[in-house]
């Protein structure tokens, strides 16, 4: 296993993989990525392969101000808003499931971000996604609401605080 960290949201390679699961995905409303979907322009893509095979994508992004920002939902101020990193989007190929590649993926996602200094990491799951709800709350987020986002999917909002100290080498 290896995994690449990319300096950019939109890598192709990456946005191959993403497309071909939402396409193969059985229920589109757990995956909020479609054709549509523009991720903001700050952050990193991490590749995730496994003999030479792109098999899990995973998408950390820094909204800043925008609207789209996470903290918003929550009414943080200018300040907080400042230091949200989303945890934006994860694609695993289907025939690699179940291998742990999503929790690989955002633990190294967050330690990019604590070491960048975000001290706010937030992500949306569907309340009904079993598997990306464990793993979120495995790795101490906690559903601070539940809304309708992007376009009327239903969306648990999670949100993980965390200090510089929690990043440990």
């Amino acid at each position: 296993m290896k995994i690449i960290r990319v300096e950019e949201t939109k890598d192709k390679e990456a946005w191959s993989l993403f497309q071909k699961v939402y396409e193969t995905i059985d229920n589109k409303e757990y995956f909020a990525f479609d054709k549509n979907y523009i991720p903001p322009k700050q952050g990193y893509t991490y590749k995730l392969y496994q003999d030479d095979k792109l098999v899990a994508c995973f998408l950390l992004t820094f909204p800043h101000l925008d609207e789209e920002n996470l903290g918003h939902d929550i009414n943080f101020d200018d300040d907080k808003l400042l230091m949200v990193a989303h945890m934006d989007s994860v694609a695993v190929d289907s025939s690699y499931r179940g291998r742990g590649y999503q929790n690989i993926l955002m633990k190294k996602a967050e330690e990019d971000a604590i070491k960048l200094g975000y001290k706010y990491l937030m992500c949306t799951i569907h309340p009904n996604n079993i598997y990306s709800m464990q793993n979120a709350l495995k790795l101490g987020y906690k559903n601070v609401l539940t809304k309708a986002k992007y376009g009327g999917k239903i969306r648990a909002i999670m949100l993980k605080e965390v200090a510089s100290q929690d990043f440990c080498l």
